[in-house]
């Protein structure tokens, strides 16, 4: 047992009640309109009439008090809701066969032959109405619809005999006139449409239901999109735990080799424990092709979006972070794997157990095994530059050198440079420029675009940016260590970030053009 069916029918439910709730303002409406209607031609104001009238009345008053209800109220019982649906077209259905009786056997003699005329086609609409709305709006399987829609068909038929038994004329009218069958007609028409509509809308809703399950995963809503696929917002279908998906669909790799290999990284990046590594709950497949894999939702930002609204960061909060995330890739580094696209979008500050910025080092979809060669003819892909340009290291722009952990130190050390000052290391309008750039040019000294980055923390994230790697921190534990040895390594408290989240939260600070161009240059492929 998944869950699935269950889980449906709740959704049904939560349907049911909006739809209803849009159903009874349209019979509101629509009774209120023929409500002034009648009045205003008197076919309320005589005396065999007025019971009708105050009915018609009262029936718009209950109808827009059930609006109002479901507006304000969600039904959760499902006897309860079934009551209200009753209300909703029970009432309406009452009223026309009071009407079809008081149209009938309630006239006077000199209009019963011209309300037997017309007695038909005016009898039919209403129920006609009433009939598609029901089938459109409420949300049924297609036994049930049968049953309470094929009542409505049968109701105004056997009300039609009732009434030609009374009257005559009516009778002469119905049977002889060709009537009753244009009635019945009519209302099998209505019914058979209505009928059918309602198990199409089902079963389209069924199956829009089961494309958003992943195994068992049931998707809420799309939280954004990349290069290879798309991250939503999902619930675990039993233990009603929220995680984040993403979808790695067949069509956006180079081959199936490429999601082959996606899928086995994937499995050795969900045996990394860190408590700064996003967890991964789970993977799989569906029977389209798509490769997903399931892990932790973050309450939080990104570092990207979060330096694009309230600007760089304090030298103590990048250190703060880094930290944190240089000890994440140590534990990687240890266990073979490289990550090959650190960025600020996939660094995410989060809140834990209380405790605000947490790192979360997220999206292991380019990982390396050191264990295998990209020699491999299976897997390599020749022209491709692996990552994110604006964080490439050089060797990896030059193909000189195997990837190695020093790579990933060149790009932490690129987004510790645009964490401080706002902008990426190098600028340029074409991805080559910025390559060539990352490859040949000297970053400008971070204490000349600002002066208040202390000189440790300056030299520390020059050495990660140097073009040889053998210059470079050598590991992630070396890195760490230098950072945790900066006068402003514990300056950063939880008390300054919650006024930095309370900032994040209130203030939308546009994106300047460099962020922007530096979007714009991440979107291009290179091939």
């Amino acid at each position: 047992m998944d869950g699935g069916p269950s889980n449906f029918s709740c959704e049904q439910q939560a349907l049911r009640n909006q739809r209803l709730k849009t159903a009874a303002i349209i019979l509101c409406g629509g009774a209120f309109a023929f409500l002034v209607r009648n009045f205003a031609l008197g076919l309320y104001s005589s005396p065999l009439m007025r019971p009708l009238g105050i009915g018609h009345a009262t029936l718009v008053l209950v109808l827009a008090g059930a609006a109002f209800f479901l507006q304000r109220y969600f039904v959760a019982c499902r006897f309860r809701l079934l009551s209200l649906e009753f209300i909703v077209f029970g009432l309406p259905t009452f009223l026309f066969v009071w009407m079809q009786h008081c149209r009938t056997c309630a006239c006077s003699p000199e209009l019963l032959e011209q309300v037997a005329a017309a007695y038909p086609a005016e009898t039919a609409v209403p129920w006609i109405v009433l009939i598609n709305i029901y089938a459109w709006f409420v949300p049924n399987s297609l036994r049930r619809a049968v049953v309470v829609i094929g009542a409505m068909g049968v109701i105004p038929l056997a009300g039609a005999i009732l009434v030609s038994i009374e009257q005559p004329i009516v009778r002469d009218r119905m049977f002889g006139g060709g009537g009753f069958s244009a009635l019945l007609l009519w209302l099998t028409i209505s019914g058979v449409t209505a009928i059918y509509g309602s198990f199409r809308i089902g079963r389209l809703r069924r199956e829009a239901y089961d494309a958003k399950q992943l195994g068992a995963y049931s998707l809420k809503k799309k939280l954004g999109a990349g290069g290879m696929g798309e991250v939503h917002l999902a619930e675990h279908r039993l233990l009603k735990r929220p995680c984040a998906i993403k979808l790695i669909r067949a069509e956006k790799a180079d081959d199936a080799t490429a999601i082959a290999r996606f899928e086995s990284e994937v499995q050795a990046t969900a045996g990394l424990t860190h408590v700064n590594t996003v967890e991964i709950y789970d993977f799989g497949h569906t029977q389209d092709g798509t490769f997903y894999y399931a892990m932790e939702f973050l309450p939080g930002m990104d570092l990207q979006a979060l330096v694009d609204k309230t600007g760089p960061m304090p030298a103590a909060r990048v250190v703060h972070l880094l930290k944190q995330v240089s000890s994440a890739l140590g534990e990687a580094h240890r266990a073979g794997l490289i990550h090959r696209d650190i960025k600020p979008g996939n660094i995410f500050a989060t809140e834990r157990g209380g405790v605000l910025d947490v790192a979360k080092l997220l999206d292991f979809g380019l990982v390396k095994s050191l264990s295998t060669p990209d020699s491999s003819p299976e897997i390599t892909i020749e022209g491709a530059v692996i990552g994110s340009p604006m964080y490439a290291p050089p060797e990896r722009v030059l193909g000189e050198l195997e990837p190695d952990a020093r790579g990933d130190i060149y790009s932490l050390g690129a987004t510790a440079y645009f964490l401080l000052t706002g902008r990426p290391v190098f600028q340029g309008d074409k991805v080559l420029k910025v390559l060539f750039a990352h490859a040949n040019e000297t970053p400008l000294p971070l204490r000349e675009l600002r002066s208040d980055i202390p000189a440790d923390v300056e030299a520390i994230v020059m050495r990660c940016l140097a073009r040889n790697p053998d210059r470079r921190f050598q590991t992630a534990a070396e890195l760490e260590a230098a950072l945790q040895s900066t006068a402003c390594s514990t300056a950063w408290t939880q008390q300054q970030a919650r006024e930095s989240w309370n900032i994040a939260d209130s203030e939308a600070v546009g994106a300047s053009s460099t962020t922007a161009n530096a979007a714009e240059i991440e979107t291009q492929v290179l091939a």
